[in-house]
């Protein structure tokens, strides 16, 4: 539920229809109303009063059993009450005591079948999972103080540790991603004694702090080989299954040893067999000095695995390199908007102040609808209270000049939103057009309904704790059928200004639903008050 705007006065919508954003795809609402036939559906709560039909016994539901998983719960088998007014003695339906079968094999209308239940069943409920920690809507799985690596060996450990090749204090996740029942974490190489910049763990979790097991394996972590993976900041995975890593390249990040050590490159994997499947390695007109990739998005249409775009952006020179799948082409899109805004670099976070010049950071994709239309990128700098937006179609077209024009301003600055201030690190966008957001020096998650004016007034708070939200990081969205987003929180700046303390939980990977997460609130297409209406905008073609 929203914290912020939730008390709000409710006011009649301006329209009767549900609104349109213009900046995104449209939304048709089916209309059952025309219909007024007398179906056999109609008929059936008659037929069930005349003991014509009666509601199927429900069988009992299987116990699924998982051996080894820490947060397991016993399911409820307690068959539930048919009717309102049945109790635990009475086996027959609300009219009558003596229960009559079903003599047309019709489905009962007021009774789910257990095969039913188990086809809505959520991830959590499929394969009951405790959370560890619950900060509104979003519930805590894993949870650290200090990072450790699943070693072939305790004598591999040993040796990392005496060699400096692995320094407990040092290894701080920061991209978070989820796929089926995986959950892969990276961790850039900020500093020495990092031995894993890319690993995973299985979404059902076994312990609480788990050590980190390698991906896809220890064969390709390594600094010694550019061929391998150096230090990897963010990935993503896309719709057909394969998982694209942005290595930076860069490591010892925040030290004065920091170095371009290996170019910057992209790593596809299949996930479906952890091979290697596609690598790019950055041409060096895109490896400026200083720079420092950190963000990768994937453009993909109808689920046309060919047809695939990777746009990654430039954090500290301030670009965007666009990859293109089917052919290995790549460019680089510079415009003013990816600068960061001098007036947002002052951070603040409880007792810390900070000055941070980054650029270009979150992006978000609109949801992708049919093949010919356009989807909407939506971008950020880190350093920065505004966003902006740039039709896909733009960045999908190799160019020799950038076109100003074709990148926009959205709405108002969001510089008063809880607060003083609204750095956001990352953001998504789910398929119902909702966008969520960290608002990283407030401790919280923040949503905005594509569909109304991107106004502080829309914006919305979901979740916020000075204790499990310090800091959320990264944000992603899984593929279930009932999305949830995933958040990982690191403490940052307590790493990069005095060290993290060892006695608390530093990193906490989360989630939650996103329809629970918005229900009630500004966020909510439901929801509409006098700052939901917006003109469409001239350079936008409704028809």
């Amino acid at each position: 539920m929203a914290v912020d705007n939730w008390f709000q006065n409710w006011h009649q919508p301006f329209v009767s229809i549900p609104y349109s954003h213009p900046l995104n795809y449209t939304r048709n609402h089916e209309d059952y109303s025309h219909d007024k036939s007398l179906s056999p559906v109609r008929l059936l709560p008659v037929l069930m009063s005349l003991n014509v039909l009666k509601p199927e016994r429900k069988s009992s539901r299987n116990k699924h059993q998982y051996s080894n998983t820490f947060f397991k719960v016993e399911p409820d088998l307690k068959e539930p009450y048919r009717h309102y007014q049945d109790n635990e003695e009475s086996s027959g339906d609300r009219f009558s005591s003596k229960y009559h079968p079903n003599p047309l094999g019709f489905p009962d209308p007021f009774h789910r079948r257990a095969d039913d239940d188990q086809k809505n069943q959520t991830y959590e409920e499929e394969h009951y999972l405790r959370p560890l920690e619950v900060t509104g809507p979003f519930k805590t799985w894993y949870r650290w103080k200090t990072i450790d690596f699943a070693y072939p060996s305790s004598w591999d450990r040993a040796r990392a540790i005496v060699k400096g090749d692995y320094i407990e204090e040092n290894n701080l996740p920061l991209g978070i991603e989820v796929y089926k029942n995986r959950v892969f974490i990276s961790l850039p190489k900020w500093k020495k004694g990092v031995p894993v910049t890319l690993a995973q763990l299985p979404r059902v979790p076994k312990e609480e702090s788990p050590a980190l097991i390698p991906f896809p394996n220890w064969d390709w972590h390594s600094e010694k080989n550019c061929d391998l993976m150096t230090s990897v900041f963010r990935m993503q995975v896309d719709t057909c299954g394969r998982l694209w890593v942005l290595d930076s390249g860069k490591i010892s990040i925040t030290t004065e040893e920091a170095t371009q050590h290996c170019p910057p490159k992209l790593l596809i994997f299949d996930l479906e067999t952890d091979q290697l499947i596609e690598k790019y390695i950055f041409r060096k007109e895109f490896i400026l000095q200083d720079g420092l990739y950190s963000n990768i998005i994937i453009d993909i249409r109808e689920d046309n695995c060919a047809d695939a775009y990777a746009y990654m952006s430039d954090v500290w020179r301030f670009g965007i390199v666009v990859y293109r799948l089917f052919d290995g082409k790549a460019w680089r899109i510079t415009d003013h908007l990816f600068y960061p805004d001098p007036l947002a670099a002052r951070y603040k976070l409880h007792h810390l102040e900070f000055y941070w010049m980054d650029g270009i950071f979150g992006m978000a994709l609109s949801p992708a609808g049919h093949a010919y239309e356009d989807r909407m990128l939506y971008f950020h700098s880190m350093s920065g209270y505004r966003e902006f937006y740039v039709k896909a179609s733009y960045l999908r077209e190799e160019k020799s000049k950038s076109d100003g024009n074709a990148f926009k301003v959205l709405g108002q600055s969001r510089e008063q939103i809880s607060g003083d201030q609204g750095h956001i690190s990352s953001s998504v966008m789910d398929d119902n057009g909702i966008m969520y957001f960290n608002l990283v020096t407030r401790d919280s998650m923040g949503c905005w309904d594509s569909r109304k004016p991107y106004k502080r007034a829309n914006l919305g708070i979901i979740a916020q704790s000075r204790d499990t939200l310090v800091f959320p990081n990264d944000l992603r969205l899984d593929q279930e059928k009932k999305q949830s987003m995933w958040v990982l929180t690191n403490r940052l700046p307590y790493y990069l200004m005095e060290g993290l303390e060892a006695s608390i939980y530093n990193f906490r990977v989360m989630s939650a639903y996103t329809d629970d997460s918005i229900r009630g609130g500004i966020c909510d297409p439901a929801i509409q008050n006098s700052d939901t209406f917006v003109e469409p905008l001239n350079d936008i073609h409704c028809d």
